[in-house]
């Protein structure tokens, strides 16, 4: 029970990233506001969330990750209520702010709790896996809810929605979080940073630049090259996001059979393929041409995530695990930013929208080839390629 708590956290706080997207349009006219106010009500919370990962992870630390989990609920709850009810485009972008700031409380300290409870690297990984895959299952859930809402109880209710399950996990986590605090037990190690810790969160930050850069400039592809309406490029967008959630328990098992660097060499080859497949887009080309690339990139970062993260939380000792999980999420979450803004400006300056992704193909695919390199440097397996492939062999025969 105190797991799904943890998943539904994870759940929330990526949920909250995109389901307000479909909504923007209601809120200008509503509370008569402009394009900049619209993006500001993104901003804010992404801001917001991604600036303060880091010491809320530290905080997690020193004061324990209970009460880091708790605060965050009830600051998230209170902020979701507050959107829910602004007056104004000012009051609407502050309360984002704050609920950009209970999620930045949230996010470190789920993966923390579940690095207190399992002892055994194997158990933690295939924990880590489910972890990721909730927060995947968010992505694409958050247009496809948001637009449901929208459409039947109005703009409101895609902050409202937060508040039940929220009066529910409170008191759950008061119960079943427990009352520990490492740092107070036992006397702190010494913070080493080494090569294995640097590595993963290098190779999460191009995983997030190439990931969320391509679901962009996708989405781009599909409403104004293919003049979709945003409900159906949401639902085209689907084998993108679909093996995100379906692949992070799978991945999270083989992470904890064969260690993270298996996962991860897979997980990046399939990449670098998806992300060479734009070059395959043309002026003339359909929906169909861009299939091979969300599958690619779906499966590849399906496989990649839950490795990554674990590989980057395993690097350091237990007592540090929301430092780990601070550091984990800002490298995704700033350098995934940064991302999204490269991979617009290569295509809004391109001299046409498919030359455009034609440079974006060699670039992802070329940082993801870097990544790969990263991977065999800095990342541990726990047994030889050859040992690897020969017990993989033998468990399908």
């Amino acid at each position: 029970m105190l797991l799904a708590l943890l998943y539904v956290g994870i759940f929330l706080i990526q949920l909250d990233v995109t389901v307000v997207n479909v909504a923007l349009p209601t809120i200008r006219v509503d509370l008569v506001t402009s394009l900049a106010g619209q993006q500001w009500v993104v901003a804010a919370y992404m801001i917001a969330l991604a600036s303060l990962l880091l010491p809320c992870g530290a905080l997690g630390d020193r004061i324990g990750h209970r009460r880091v989990v708790l605060t965050g609920l009830a600051v998230f709850g209170g902020a979701s209520l507050a959107c829910g009810l602004a007056p104004t485009i000012e009051l609407l972008v502050a309360a984002r702010a704050v609920q950009g700031i209970g999620a930045a409380l949230l996010l470190p300290g789920t993966l923390a709790v579940i690095t207190d409870l399992y002892v055994d690297s194997a158990a933690r990984a295939r924990a880590v896996g489910v972890w990721s895959g909730a927060g995947a299952l968010a992505l694409p859930s958050g247009p496809l809810l948001g637009g449901a809402l929208v459409a039947g109880l109005g703009w409101r209710a895609v902050f409202l929605i937060n508040l039940p399950i929220i009066a529910v996990g409170l008191p759950l986590a008061w119960r079943l979080v427990p009352r520990r605090q490492p740092h107070q037990e036992h006397p702190r190690t010494r913070l080493r940073i080494s090569k294995d810790f640097v590595g993963p969160n290098i190779i999460a930050g191009l995983m997030n630049f190439v990931g969320l850069g391509t679901v962009l400039v996708l989405t781009l592809y599909l409403q104004e090259h293919l003049s979709q309406q945003a409900f159906r490029a949401g639902l085209e967008l689907i084998p993108l996001f679909l093996p995100l959630a379906v692949l992070g328990p799978i991945s999270g098992r083989i992470t904890a059979r064969y260690g993270p660097r298996l996962p991860m060499t897979i997980g990046l080859a399939l990449g670098v393929a998806g992300s060479l497949c734009l070059l395959g887009v043309n002026d003339h080309s359909g929906y169909a041409a861009v299939v091979p690339v969300q599958l690619g990139l779906g499966i590849g970062m399906g496989f990649l995530t839950a490795a990554v993260v674990h590989a980057a939380i395993a690097a350091l000792p237990k007592d540090r695990a929301g430092f780990a999980s601070g550091v984990n999420n800002t490298s995704r979450q700033a350098v995934g930013a940064l991302g999204i803004g490269v991979y617009g400006a290569v295509v809004g300056h391109a001299p046409g929208f498919v030359s455009g992704l034609h440079v974006l193909a060699w670039l992802g695919g070329g940082l993801w080839a870097v990544a790969l390199g990263i991977t065999w440097l800095t990342v541990q397996g726990r047994q030889s390629t050859g040992q690897m492939v020969r017990k993989m062999v033998e468990r399908i025969r």
